[in-house]
């Protein structure tokens, strides 16, 4: 999913949520586009490169050509369920916590929509456990 669109629909639900949280909605944006640095974070692991304009279009390029053999099996650890449990745990003590969840579950519902509009099945980045268990697998 492009940056623009994350960063339309958490404008908007920032804009919704603005007269409840006030300017604190900017964590929405956080949680709603930011979460995206676990790519380019990938990609200086993978690449050993820090170009974040390279970063961003291998990821782009991957999206236009609907091609995502060269990311099978990376680890986005921003979007994995265990992330998200510990955003949903904090949301109940932290009230910026709970705003960030909101933007990083829209971020996460985008995702999976664009995913399976390509596709035409579900397909979520691997868990932590997951991840381990299939792509490092012990010897």
């Amino acid at each position: 999913m492009k940056t623009s669109v994350h960063l339309a629909v958490s404008l908007i639900l920032a804009a919704m949520l603005y007269p409840l949280f006030k300017w604190d909605v900017l964590f929405i944006l956080v949680g709603g586009v930011l979460i995206d640095v676990d790519h380019y974070l990938w990609y200086i692991y993978r690449y050993k490169k820090f170009n974040i304009i390279k970063s961003y279009n291998f990821f782009l390029k991957n999206i236009e050509r609907n091609d995502f053999t060269n990311v099978y099996g990376v680890l986005l650890i921003f979007h994995t369920i265990e992330f998200l449990l510990i955003m949903v745990v904090l949301s109940f003590y932290s009230e910026f916590a709970l705003i960030f969840t909101i933007g990083l579950l829209s971020h996460y519902l985008l995702d999976v929509i664009f995913m399976y509009s390509i596709s035409k099945r579900l397909i979520m980045s691997p868990s932590v456990v997951q991840y381990i268990i299939k792509f490092k697998k012990f010897k």
